[in-house]
Formats: C-alpha cells, structure tokens, sequence
C-alpha cells in the first residue's frame, strides 16, 4: 500500500532503506514487518514527485547537506521541490535554500503539491494522498492515516473484501451503517488500484 499510495515500487523502498545512507527508514519500523507511516508516505511522495526530475542518485546527495544544514528530523518535515538542476528546500514562503548544487544558497522556487495526483517517473498516475478514490478518506488523526470509507473509521479493506465475498452495499450497510455506496465503490476501486500497482510500477 505505501507503495502504491507513494508512486514507487516496492523494490524501491527496499533500496531507499538500505544503509548507510538510507533515503527513507519506516517510522513505526521493519520488523516483524515494515510499516509506514502517515508522515513516512508524505516522504514517500515528495521523493517521487522530484524523481520525476532528478535521479535518485542527487536525491540522495541533497538529503545528506539537510542533514548536515540542519539538526535533521522526519523527512516529511522538509518541503522539497526539483527547481531546474538542483533541489530546494522551502522553509518559508520567501525563504528557500538550494540543498543540491549549492548547499546553503537562498534562492526563489515554487512549492509543488505532493498531496495531489501527479504523474511519477514511470508514467503511471499516482492517486492524490488525501482522497485516493472518491468516498475514501486518508487522514493522519483517523487509523494513524490509513484509508477509511469518507465520514468513517471503517477500514478500506475491510468493506473490499466484504464486496469481493459478494455482499452488495444495501448489505454491507447492515454490519457498517455508515458506509455508503459511493464508499464501498471507492473501497472495491482502492483495492484494484493498490493489488495492480505492483504489475503497473514494474
């Protein structure tokens, strides 16, 4: 899932958390198995969003001078954007440093939307982060931001699997009232897009 709500693959982050140098450690950890967190797939999505860009190799690079610019905390804490041949930092709306090309310099940029749909390195569309499928909500206060039905605290895949086991809305409504229909299409179509994802992002 956080491969397919971050627009990489799982590969990828595999590779972003190998050490030393890892690009991106999941926050609540990997083992027994990995988990991601809300603030992790915000990461996630920033690094994808520049990689449409600029190699991995200068994400890397550009990650390790904020590390050594500031006392450095989450990744997600830091606005990132490509800006021509560098990445920039955003700290402020009129205050902007280069972290790539040369570390350190203010310069102007314009901040890009990570939460959005946008179209990552390989071509394939990745879904806008707070809404991914209409009547499906992600929001970091609900489920520590796992996909829930819209108005709800009513698990994605929980409705998903009921519909895959043949229960139609007016049924599903009888153990979750609060689920609508328009929230168990968007569960039926999250479940697709995250099942397909690994298949697309290859």
């Amino acid at each position: 899932m956080a491969a397919a709500l971050g627009g990489v693959s799982e590969g990828q982050l595999v590779h972003w958390r190998r050490q030393p140098n890892p690009v991106l450690v999941p926050e609540y950890g990997s083992r027994p198995r990995v988990s991601y967190s809300f603030r992790d797939l915000l990461a996630i999505r920033t690094v994808a969003r520049i990689r449409t860009q600029l190699s991995l190799q200068k994400i890397r690079k550009a990650i390790q001078n904020i590390r050594n610019l500031d006392n450095f905390e989450h990744l997600s804490n830091y606005k990132l954007v490509a800006k021509g041949n560098t990445i920039v930092w955003i700290q402020s709306e009129d205050q902007m440093v280069d972290v790539l090309r040369q570390p350190g310099q203010q310069i102007i940029a314009t901040m890009q939307d990570i939460l959005g749909e946008f179209v990552g390195w390989t071509g394939e569309t990745v879904v806008p982060l707070e809404t991914p499928k209409p009547g499906i909500r992600i929001n970091a206060g609900v489920l520590r931001g796992y996909p829930v039905i819209d108005n709800t605290r009513v698990p994605y895949d929980t409705v998903a699997s009921l519909a895959a086991d043949g229960l139609d809305a007016t049924s599903i409504r009888y153990f979750y009232p609060s689920v609508t229909d328009i929230g168990v299409e968007g569960a039926v179509a999250l479940d697709r897009y995250v099942s397909e994802y690994p298949r697309r992002a290859a």
